[in-house]
């Protein structure tokens, strides 16, 4: 990749001078980091205006501090030692009105603001309606309001869900308003009239078809950017399912646990034992990186072009997955996972590592008694008896719950065209394709996975790739231990069915 300096003129010309950055969502991913990193890493940002909440005990200044000592930012302090600089908070919070932001800050916002990125959002499937439609829909409108009144604005990238719109199982990078039953203005109306007990009492009611509340109201908020957000320069950014880092600024980073990686490290510790997955379906799996990469070229193209939208057409959107040409099955990243996976082990692992995957809903509801609960209560009277509180069936409870939401999307076989996307990559120069990336056509999905793999373990395990001898011992006794108990219980079980038998032969 290169660097500002080694940036050819073309790849420069790609500069923003004021942008407004949304992280203020309830439970947002942290594309955004990725995103802030390489804006001040590769271009000649001046300010980026970040839109941001206190957290538990830490004021909007010691998350910033704290985002800048992330190993993320360990490059780009060393290139640029003040980038830290070109970094304003402005206090803002999705869930309040007009995002609680102050008139002055708002002031500053309009007289300054020429480029705008909007990813905050709830990513919780089974949010209460009222709070997702406050962040997901009513700050997104909020916010086109008040980009109107910025004079200098250029672009506005609203980035949605490749999956907002999967009532329809065949997505092309066209608006679905008619799978909606209500507009995005009526249902914030109807929400604040009715308040959030009676809101989220009548969830099913108004998702309809839509699976959870976060589909429905992304959804709801891209009907929003095509009714209200026309006069604007703006555009929409799909991605599918975003996973770690691909090359930049490192390899296989990652610092939540949304999605397969919540899966991949459940299994990697031992804990979760049965999966239900289609492995003939698509995984539209998106590396964050090149998440980042895509939104500031669309947000460049659309300050390019003006932003001039014909009267009828429509805000352009880039819809964002695996290219079918190199398309990612379920299958495949299981055999990938499973070739890699001994190789680099936790030392933190409870039990032996394995997955038994299926694709029937009552296979897996029988397994997870016998894999998960049984061995979940087994677990937590050995840990009553040695005097510890009991964790473990509480702990499968809750993944259950949170894999069930995703039974929808195991279920359907999800297809999309990305004629938009493509051509906007076609339309960069070598210099900026290589200082940009978003070419999924050019993974290799098995080296992807194996460099996942060891980010998950650094970065989310907190274990170097010293560990891994001591991690190794502790996979081959678990193994052997797991492989006892496996003798032993279909040894009983046998014996158990033999007396069984004998027992009804003397009796008949």
């Amino acid at each position: 990749m290169k660097s500002e300096a080694a940036g050819a003129d073309e790849a420069k010309s790609k500069e923003y001078p004021n942008i407004l950055k949304g992280m203020t969502g309830k439970d947002s991913h942290k594309p955004e980091q990725i995103f802030i990193e390489k804006i001040l890493r590769a271009t000649d940002v001046k300010r980026i205006y970040i839109l941001i909440r206190p957290k538990k005990e830490l004021t909007v200044e010691d998350r910033i501090e704290a985002m800048f000592k992330n190993p993320l930012f360990a490059d780009l302090n060393q290139m640029k030692p003040t980038a830290r600089q070109r970094v304003i908070p402005i206090l803002g919070d999705c869930q309040l009105a007009n995002m609680g932001i102050s008139p002055e800050d708002r002031q500053t916002l309009i007289d300054e603001v020429q480029i705008v990125m909007h990813s905050a959002a709830t990513v919780r499937f089974n949010e209460p309606l009222y709070n997702a439609l406050a962040i997901n829909v009513r700050a997104t409108m909020d916010l086109m309001k008040l980009a109107k009144k910025m004079y200098k604005l250029q672009a506005f990238v609203h980035v949605s869900s490749a999956f907002a719109n999967c009532t329809v199982f065949h997505m092309d990078e066209v608006y679905y308003t008619n799978e909606l039953n209500i507009t995005a203005e009526n249902m914030c109306k109807i929400a604040e009239l009715l308040g959030p007990e009676k809101t989220n009492r009548m969830t099913n009611e108004w998702c309809g078809k839509s699976p959870n509340t976060y589909t429905f109201t992304k959804a709801l908020a891209e009907e929003a950017v095509l009714s209200q957000g026309k006069d604007l320069p703006i555009c929409v950014f799909r991605p599918g399912i975003v996973i770690p880092t691909a090359k930049e600024p490192l390899v296989g980073w990652v610092d939540n646990l949304y999605g397969p990686m919540s899966i991949l490290y459940g299994v990697a510790h031992g804990i979760l034992r049965v999966l239900y997955v289609h492995l003939d379906t698509n995984a539209n799996f998106v590396p964050v990186d090149m998440c980042a990469n895509l939104m500031l070229v669309s947000a460049w193209n659309t300050a390019k072009t003006g932003g001039q939208v014909a009267p009828l057409e429509k805000p352009p959107i880039y819809n964002f997955v695996p290219d079918e040409r190199n398309m990612l099955k379920w299958d495949t990243y299981r055999r990938t996972l499973e070739e890699h996976a001994p190789k680099m082990p936790l030392t933190k692992m409870i039990w032996y590592p394995f997955a038994i995957i299926v694709n029937s809903k009552l296979l897996y509801n029988i397994l997870i008694l016998f894999y998960h609960i049984i061995p979940g209560y087994i677990f937590d009277f050995l840990l009553l008896l040695m005097g510890k509180k009991r964790r473990m069936v509480k702990t499968y409870r809750k993944i259950h719950k949170q894999t069930a939401v995703l039974d929808y999307f195991v279920e359907h076989k999800f297809t999309f065209t990305m004629e938009n996307t493509l051509k906007l990559w076609h339309s960069l120069s070598g210099a900026d394709q290589s200082l940009f990336n978003f070419n999924m056509l050019a993974i290799n999905w098995p080296e992807y996975f194996y460099n996942s793999l060891l980010g998950l373990r650094c970065y989310m395990g907190r274990e170097q790739p010293e560990t891994i001898p001591k991690a190794k011992q502790l996979w081959s006794r678990l193994l052997i231990l797991h492989r006892t108990v496996q003798l032993l219980v279909y040894g009983g079980v046998s014996a158990l069915l033999s007396w069984t038998f004998l027992r009804a032969f003397q009796v008949l």
